[in-house]
């Protein structure tokens, strides 16, 4: 078949395809996805695929009103984070006590908290609102404000956005030789209308402080949210009707969850006539209004029957409590909060909500408070130093205070941990300066500078040459079992003992913490050892065990002393002490289990694999003061 019957034969399919598709006979074509012809998935008749989304009617400014002053659970949404965000206050350091009382004494007269709250409040409820600054700088309220002419801040005035009206008409009128002189943010407004119920003014924007409700694209679908955010009430509003509607419902099913059945002779036919539909209706009365259980029902034993029926409330439970989460969802506020309790299910502590909703909380502070209090302090300062109050302004960073508060059991914990890293780091820094690693002066000196001392900083790479001044194998102090009696061995014959020793292992510290697996067996918990093999040196022993069983390499092995066997299955070994490797360390599976880092008092509270309890005891015994006679 030559090019052109090919090409014919293609144009005749297309001409095909178009007149089915005319005639509606053409499957429909798909670029992707999986497609069922026994289900429908995927095909034209697949119901799935007829849901699209159709946005609610909008929202009146009176209804949101009347939503925040008749429903209490909606308030609370509103209230609760603009609340939270002010709460624990600020935490500044303007290094001057007479600054600080100046400040804060400033904040409560003006109510600063107070107003941020409920200017994020009004923010949440209606998408925005401003914080008109009253301020005495000699200009009026429609001027900019005049920085270097500021006598006093007089007060702060909240007003939601139902009642501003932002000047768009020069938004984006932008003039560089305007711009050198003014402060007006390019695609802001410059001035804002305010139409409060008891009069009409406006205001310059350099004495406003704006709070939005998040930010909108300029294409959204209400314009009065464009510039300012979108209300709260708008993104949640389906979740909260399903949750407030479904437990009213509740409500309503536990009203009808026992059904009355009254059964009398003859109704149909009393029912035909003026004067039994009368006598029917009065008898029911009397009925529903004897019934209980405190009442009895007197019925004819001829011609009447009474029972009731239950209705099971099985499953009412499960969807009140995913309407809650929903609702808890959308607002990101934890169930604790709205609704006085912790969040059903297994293992429910609502931790990680708490976590989510400070999350938010912060998230406010950042966008709305962080950079209004900041003005607002300015102002203050300027203000003090004018007045007499303090010569200098001081250099400051707007901090709010912490959200979380830690309890007195959990700030015993962590003060707890402090006190045993720094016991750690105090062990190791007497092993150095035992080992002559490090002088005691440098140690000193550090701590007299900084208040603390890192290992890492006061030790160089020519201080951990063990073969150095103070390091000779023969000064390596032997803190192991030898019996006080024997003499002690010349640097020769130590040298030489702890050559031909039969084991090795090593000590491996990092952060304060011992590195330690469990010995597969139950014989107890140890560190990185073993036999010396043949032609192996006991350091090159103590590096291969540490790779072998927990794929690390020891950089820097210092000997601390020889574990001497009083017999049985234990063999003498040489003990090294290391703080810097490579590798990520982990149990090799076959000897060793489970490893992890563990501090000397966490240790001694485990079962202890012998020698490697006696290789902790030499520790402990040169950071308590050096060999047998320290």
């Amino acid at each position: 078949m030559d090019d052109t019957q090919k090409a014919r034969l293609e144009k005749q399919r297309q001409l095909q395809r178009g007149a089915a598709i005319i005639e509606g006979t053409q499957e429909q074509f798909r670029q992707d996805g999986y497609s069922n012809m026994l289900n429908k998935y995927g095909t034209a008749q697949d119901n799935s695929t007829a849901y699209t989304y159709t946005q609610e009617p909008f929202v009146s400014d009176m209804e949101l009103t009347r939503l925040y002053e008749g429903n209490g659970l909606f308030a609370k949404i509103i209230d609760r984070p603009s609340e939270e965000a002010v709460k624990h206050g600020y935490d500044i350091d303007f290094g001057d006590s007479d600054v600080s009382e100046y400040i804060e004494d400033r904040m409560d007269s003006l109510q600063l908290e107070d107003k941020f709250a409920t200017a994020e409040k009004w923010a949440r409820l209606y998408g925005g609102a401003i914080i008109v600054m009253l301020v005495d700088d000699g200009r009026g309220l429609e001027e900019p404000l005049n920085w270097s002419d500021v006598r006093s801040i007089e007060e702060l005035r909240v007003f939601e956005r139902a009642v501003v009206q932002p000047d768009y008409t020069n938004l984006y009128h932008f003039n560089f030789a305007d711009s050198m002189d003014g402060d007006v943010p390019f695609g802001e407004p410059e001035y804002y209308q305010v139409f409060s119920v008891y009069g009409y003014f406006v205001v310059h924007q350099s004495r406003c402080l704006v709070f939005r409700n998040g930010r909108l694209p300029e294409q959204t679908t209400n314009t009065n949210y464009r510039y300012w955010g979108i209300p709260e009430y708008v993104k949640i509003r389906s979740a909260l009707r399903e949750c407030v509607t479904s437990h009213g419902n509740g409500v309503k099913l536990l009203e009808r969850c026992v059904q009355a059945i009254y059964k009398m002779k003859n109704l149909s036919n009393m029912l035909a006539t003026d004067e039994g539909e009368d006598k029917a209706i009065r008898r029911l009365q009397l009925i529903d209004m004897a019934r209980g259980i405190l009442n009895s029902i007197a019925i004819d034993t001829e011609g009447e029957d009474y029972d009731f029926k239950n209705i099971t409330m099985a499953g009412v439970k499960d969807i009140l409590d995913a309407t809650c989460n929903m609702l808890s969802a959308v607002t990101d506020i934890p169930q604790t909060i709205l609704f006085g309790r912790s969040p059903a299910g297994m293992n429910s502590t609502g931790e990680n909500d708490m976590e989510n909703y400070y999350n938010m909380v912060e998230n406010i502070q950042k966008e709305n408070m962080k950079g209004s209090s900041r003005t607002v302090i300015d102002l203050m300062l300027i203000q003090g130093k004018r007045e007499g109050r303090f010569k200098e302004i001081p250099r400051y960073k707007v901090k709010m205070a912490a959200l979380w508060s830690t309890s007195d059991k959990e700030q015993a914990d962590i003060s707890k941990t402090k006190a045993d890293t720094e016991l750690v780091k105090a062990q190791t820094a007497q092993i150095y300066m035992d080992s002559s690693v490090i002088d005691p002066s440098e140690v000193r000196k550090n701590l007299a500078a900084e208040g603390e001392f890192e290992i890492e900083n006061l030790i160089t790479e020519d201080d951990l040459d063990i073969t150095g001044e103070g390091m000779e194998p023969g000064n390596i102090p032997d803190h192991g079992m030898v019996p006080a009696s024997e003499p002690a061995a010349t640097g020769e014959e130590a040298a030489t003992d702890a050559d031909d020793l039969p084991a090795a292992a090593v000590l491996v510290i990092h952060d304060g913490k011992i590195l330690a697996a469990s010995r597969r067996g139950s014989e107890g918990i140890c560190g990185p050892g073993g036999k010396v093999e043949r032609g192996e040196s006991t350091e090159d022993a103590a590096k291969r065990e540490a790779m072998e069983e927990f794929n690390i390499m020891p950089l820097n092995l210092i000997p601390i002393g020889i574990y001497e066997s009083p017999g049985g299955p234990y063999l003498s070994s040489q003990i090294f002490f290391a703080d810097e490797f490579t590798g990520k360390p982990e149990a090799d599976g076959d000897e060793m289990l489970d490893a992890a880092w563990y501090t000397l008092p966490e240790l001694y509270q485990k079962n202890l694999f012998p020698p490697f309890e006696k290789s902790l005891d030499i520790l402990l015994e040169i950071l308590n003061g050096g060999g047998p006679d320290g």
